[in-house]
């Protein structure tokens, strides 16, 4: 298995076959988290991982999405979906909306990939799933927020399609922020161990990319 190896044995890896997923790089939840101590700390995280990927050499895919729809109408939702519901009043996620973009800071390239997602799941209605079998890539390597949403919903979705998951615990924040203690809590020490998942630390996923 093409994953970290957290037990000290040897030096971590991901392995040759991997992808980078920062899911929901978006200017309006992060601008959302650097209001509180925790998203400070988050998005300084996420923006130290991301600029280590970016100096890898070959570089990994390195997919960021974001959610977001075609005309501020957002056709694409279901007028009693409950996904619309959940989005409806917080804001208009049109692609003209500079809220919908990934942060400037995050230094995104041409080598980088950025995907449109029309739902919680990471790879609703575009083509995650392609580019990963495409590049045949076993394992992914997860930043993203919230926690309970796009996080979880890529980790069941890419589960059930057989790929090595490893989620980098401090590079997840869950909304609101002041709910993150607790669902992470259940998540990171309870559900994902059940699932044999790998949760790593920023500073073991560094040394695992060192090592990959």
């Amino acid at each position: 298995m093409s994953s970290a190896n957290t037990n000290g044995s040897s030096p971590l890896s991901f392995g040759k076959r991997y992808a980078v997923l920062n899911l929901d790089f978006m200017n309006i939840l992060f601008d959302i988290a650097k209001g509180t101590p925790e998203g400070t700390k988050f998005v300084a995280n996420c923006t130290r991982w991301v600029d280590a990927v970016h100096k890898r050499d070959p570089r990994p895919p390195n997919i960021f999405t974001t959610l977001y729809f075609t005309s501020p109408s957002q056709a694409e939702l279901p007028a009693e979906a409950p996904f619309t519901k959940l989005v409806n009043g917080f804001t208009t996620f049109d692609e003209h909306n500079p809220g919908v973009k990934v942060p400037e800071y995050m230094n995104v390239d041409e080598k980088d990939v950025v995907l449109q997602k029309i739902r919680w799941y990471g790879g609703a209605g575009n083509e995650l799933e392609d580019i990963l079998k495409k590049n045949d890539i076993d394992t992914v390597v997860i930043s993203g927020l919230s926690l309970s949403g796009v996080v979880m919903s890529t980790v069941y979705r890419l589960f059930d399609l057989d790929y090595n998951i490893i989620v980098i615990k401090d590079n997840v924040l869950e909304m609101p922020v002041s709910q993150h203690e607790q669902f992470a809590a259940v998540y990171f020490d309870y559900l994902m161990p059940k699932m044999n998942l790998k949760v790593v630390t920023l500073e073991e996923a560094l040394e695992a990319l060192e090592h990959s």
